[in-house]
């Protein structure tokens, strides 16, 4: 670890062990929305995409105990109403739609007693299909059965939307985009038997949606639309572009964006002091992984 990084680290845990970080952040209103896409030991070196199942226990751990764990749900109606969110809130949420999600994530979720949303592709669902970005990969993943989704759903767990074929919503046509918006909500809606509320849309990055196709979105009647290229939520966002926020490369770096301590946005990864925001790029503390 070099020095800045040791700096940063030790800043973060003073504040954190005197109390401050908590002090402060209960005069913010706002939220953060994890997004998670595998959890498992298969990868033989690091994987932007992959927590390791101990790493993913641990965190969840710490979030039943330190946080305020939420379901996206409850987040959704907060924002829609402008009521504030219980300091250090967090809702929990899953992309794609691996396997692994159900073996290895659902089970440590349900110990603590977590909500969370799993966001699936449709017609990758119950398919040998496999994702471009996972073609080189030494491991395979597979993809959970309908059946998993549904033991998910009943679980107690929500289900969402990540189109058909998890494509480049920024770039497809408008007639692509309807059909893989509402084509995934009628899919997901028949095979789990409920109605699905909350989409997340692929690649997560601002220039991977568009406004009109955001009206899409409403139009298929979902109740929000999920981002991920970092970000808190408040009770003043647009619920159709809830921000949410990757793993980092370790446990330290996720409470770190946690505890509004350091924060990833855009592109830009920034030291917080007090309210105000100062950007510090010259500190390497681990790029957040970034869905292909």
């Amino acid at each position: 670890m070099n020095i800045k990084r040791q700096v940063l680290f030790g800043g973060y845990r003073l504040a954190k062990t005197v109390g401050f970080l908590r002090l402060r952040n209960r005069a913010l209103n706002y939220a953060n929305i994890l997004c998670f896409h595998r959890v498992n030991n298969n990868e033989p070196h690091p994987d932007p995409l992959t927590v390791r199942v101990d790493v993913f226990d641990r965190l969840m751990q710490i979030v039943r105990r330190e946080y305020h764990p939420i379901s996206l749900q409850s987040l959704i109606e907060r924002v829609k109403k402008g009521e504030p969110f219980e300091p250090n809130t967090v809702a929990i949420t899953f992309d794609d739609g691996y396997k692994d999600n159900f073996l290895n994530a659902a089970p440590i979720l349900k110990k603590y007693a977590l909500p969370a949303t799993f966001f699936v592709t449709s017609g990758y669902i119950d398919t040998e299909r496999v994702f471009p970005w996972d073609e080189e990969t030494p491991v395979k993943h597979p993809l959970m059965t309908w059946d998993e989704v549904r033991e998910l759903a009943r679980m107690g767990f929500e289900i969402g939307g990540h189109t058909v074929n998890h494509i480049d919503l920024g770039t497809a046509s408008i007639e692509t985009a309807r059909e893989e918006v509402a084509g995934c909500k009628e899919k997901i809606e028949k095979e789990v038997g409920q109605r699905i509320n909350a989409f997340a849309f692929p690649f997560g990055r601002a220039d991977a949606i568009r406004d009109d196709v955001l009206d899409i979105v409403r139009a298929a009647g979902f109740d929000c639309c999920c981002s991920d290229y970092g970000g808190k939520v408040t009770t003043g966002s647009d619920r159709y572009n809830l921000e949410r926020v990757s793993m980092y490369p370790t446990i330290t770096e996720m409470l770190m964006e946690l505890d509004n301590f350091m924060t990833y946005y855009k592109g830009t990864m920034k030291i917080n002091f007090l309210t105000s925001k100062t950007a510090l790029p010259q500190v390497s503390v681990g790029m957040m992984p970034r869905e292909p």
